[in-house]
């Protein structure tokens, strides 16, 4: 649920500046890098102006860790986390960090919805389901193939099966650690694609590329083992929302990255499409955190103890 407040003023850079970044930025480098030099001043490093439009399935170490922090004099107010309502989007599951299955509930069946491999049993959060139904409609529009889930929501027993039946510990987690506890996870498949050829094909590049557009993110990505604990699955993606899936993918991250680059800077800040967003993290003292005094804002527990708050303006 979103918290409405008043808008508030955050700090501008007027006048001769500009004046002085366009005369530099044009005779350096040109009208693009202008664009990205007034950008960056006003509103902070790593600013984003433009929506990528595709993204390598194999992540560079490059790419990680990106700085965007950004000057703002947003105005906090201490309210107790009993009192506002927190969302789970952004907690992380894995195998350091188990999660309590009372945490999820409410659970929606995922056909006639969207297609599944079977007209039972496959559930979702909604706010994952609303997701993959736009992703999936978006994709009979670009003619890449047809989608369908092939799992979602699992109980704790369900993964006990699946992992006491020898399931690969390099793509199941325990009981206890697997994000499909969370409703949150999906796994995709395409008609006639098997699973494992799925990263290959176009319709597994097309996922790739253009699920962060709806909240999606590729959750375990090829080259980010060693930090995710689980090998390349293109089929398995995680609902974060649509913000926190542009700043991701925008910077080819993975979940456990992107908390980290929260809890590290405190917070990070970014423009898109003309609205400026701050995500903040904090620990809260005696369930005290600090949020927005009069800008709209969402709270989502992160599983590690922490809140992250997300907050944007105009």
């Amino acid at each position: 649920m979103v918290v409405r407040r008043r808008k508030i003023r955050v700090r501008r850079v007027f006048g001769l500046l500009i004046l002085i970044l366009l005369i530099m930025g044009f005779a350096v480098s040109g009208p693009v890098m202008l664009v990205n030099i007034i950008a960056n001043r006003f509103f902070g490093e790593g600013i984003q102006i433009a929506e990528t439009e595709s993204i390598s399935l194999i992540r560079e170490e490059s790419d990680s860790l990106v700085q965007t922090n950004q000057e703002s004099n947003i105005s906090l107010s201490a309210v107790n986390i009993k009192d506002i309502d927190i969302e789970k989007y952004l907690m992380l599951v894995n195998r350091q960090h188990p999660v309590s299955l009372n945490l999820f509930s409410n659970f929606v069946p995922v056909w006639p919805t969207v297609p599944a491999s079977t007209s039972r049993g496959i559930y979702l959060h909604p706010a994952a389901l609303t997701a993959v139904e736009e992703m999936f409609n978006s994709a009979k529009n670009a003619v890449v193939g047809t989608f369908f889930i092939s799992s979602g929501y699992r109980n704790f027993d369900e993964q006990v099966i699946l992992y006491d039946n020898g399931a690969n510990s390099a793509f199941a987690l325990p009981p206890g650690h697997s994000e499909h506890h969370t409703g949150l996870a999906v796994d995709i498949m395409a008609v006639g694609i098997g699973m494992w050829e799925l990263g290959n094909s176009p319709e597994g590049r097309w996922l790739a590329n253009n699920s962060y557009r709806y909240g999606l993110i590729l959750r375990y990505l090829q080259g980010a083992e060693h930090i995710t604990g689980i090998e390349f699955e293109p089929w398995h993606f995680r609902y974060v929302g649509k913000i926190h899936a542009y700043y991701i993918h925008r910077h080819n991250l993975v979940l456990e990255e992107y908390i980290k680059l929260i809890q590290n800077q405190g917070g990070i800040s970014f423009e898109k499409n003309s609205i400026i967003y701050h995500v903040l993290h904090q620990l809260p003292q005696n369930d005290i955190i600090y949020v927005p005094d009069e800008l709209d804002f969402t709270v989502s527990a992160d599983n590690l103890g922490g809140y992250i708050i997300t907050t944007w303006e105009r």
